[in-house]
């Protein structure tokens, strides 16, 4: 960064604006609190398309909110007598006490994305909607493309919040950390970038298999449970290390495909599963999974909520069952919720169960 860099140059901070218009006096501009950057960053990232692969015009003129967790069945069932489901997504800190809010959210508001319109989204997640969940290729493939489609929208909503949210987030700091900020962000944007397009060529090919109605060529594991859900969750991560801490994939290397492992949890009539599905032949995901089965199934239903927590931002669960937990298992929630990055820190499991969930059954299987 040049002390002199002139008023009409462009803006050292790469921004393509003039330095007048970008960074000139930034240092004396009022610093935002958090909330209000959260705020913009939400609205600024809105958006609404179509992903169906037949998307067109004049076909997916109404676009709708569609949810991610089914709303009936999964989202109905840790609804509180307001019909409100809790969740830390877009993560605030009360300040009275520095520990994460727990927020209240309708729960037809609930996971929802702007990325189908109402025709696609009815039409493609029917056999996820009208359908008792029996692990079927089909099911467990559709709730990878969901949690898939989500993952495209979300990054696409933050790079078109990108150019605003650099013109705020270092407002009020001196020259020094304006430059450390910009530096950080335009990491965070080209890691987003390389993310989406790692994603969206998963989408490629899942999107001809949904047109040829062919779902072979993915792996998927259920760990099926009896109790109630309590929490919830759906989508994709990208996992570089197992439970063990053991190394699966390098996230910063840009010459190999980065491999997507979609989860979601659905209803049963008994209970619950947990979903996760991948290609197959992809060493990463089932490295992970299979880290995750050889905990034994006592262990299972708190690894796979903490799971949920730490790499899920997309995450509700009860009232009734936030309440019901001890002072030390939600502190341990809190603290992977807070996780800014679950790839890139350092974090322990507890042994803790969590959740009331007896494990019925797990299974591993190739849709070939």
């Amino acid at each position: 960064m040049c002390p002199k860099i002139g008023r009409n140059a462009p803006c050292w901070c790469g921004s393509g604006e003039k330095y007048k218009r970008c960074h000139l006096n930034r240092e004396s501009a009022k610093t935002l609190p958090f909330e209000a950057l959260a705020e913009t960053m939400r609205v600024e990232s809105n958006h609404k398309q179509c992903l169906h692969p037949l998307a067109a015009s004049g076909v997916c003129d109404k676009i709708v909110s569609a949810h991610t967790i089914q709303r009936s069945g999964v989202l109905n069932q840790i609804t509180d007598s307001t019909n409100h489901v809790r969740t830390f997504s877009s993560p605030i800190l009360e300040p009275a006490t520095g520990r994460l809010r727990v927020n209240s959210v309708g729960w037809r508001e609930a996971s929802t994305f702007t990325g189908f319109c109402a025709k696609h989204d009815s039409s493609t997640f029917k056999p996820l909607e009208s359908a008792a969940f029996d692990g079927s290729p089909k099911q467990c493939f559709l709730l990878g493309y969901r949690a898939i489609c989500h993952e495209i929208h979300q990054k696409s909503g933050l790079l078109k919040s990108d150019p605003i949210m650099r013109s705020l987030v270092d407002r009020g700091l001196s020259a020094e950390e304006q430059a450390k900020v910009q530096q950080l962000w335009a990491k965070f944007e080209d890691g987003t970038r390389r993310g989406l397009a790692d994603v969206r060529g998963v989408k490629s090919v899942m999107d001809q298999q949904i047109l040829r109605d062919n779902y072979s060529g993915w792996s998927r594991a259920v760990v099926s449970f009896r109790g109630d859900l309590s929490v919830v969750s759906t989508g994709a991560v990208t996992p570089n290390r197992d439970f063990d801490g053991k190394q699966l994939q390098d996230l910063q290397n840009f010459d190999v495909d980065i491999e997507q492992l979609p989860f979601a949890i659905v209803a049963t009539s008994d209970g619950g599963a947990a979903v996760f599905v991948w290609r197959t032949g992809q060493m990463a995901p089932l490295a992970f999974v299979e880290s995750l089965l050889k905990k034994g199934e006592q262990r299972l239903p708190g690894l796979i909520v903490q799971f949920m927590f730490a790499y899920i931002e997309n995450t509700y669960f009860s009232h009734r069952w936030w309440e019901s937990l001890s002072e030390v298992a939600r502190r341990q929630i809190e603290i992977l919720a807070e996780i800014p990055d679950a790839y890139d820190w350092d974090f322990s499991y507890s042994f803790s169960k969590f959740v009331p969930w007896e494990i019925t059954g797990v299974s591993i299987s190739d849709a070939t």
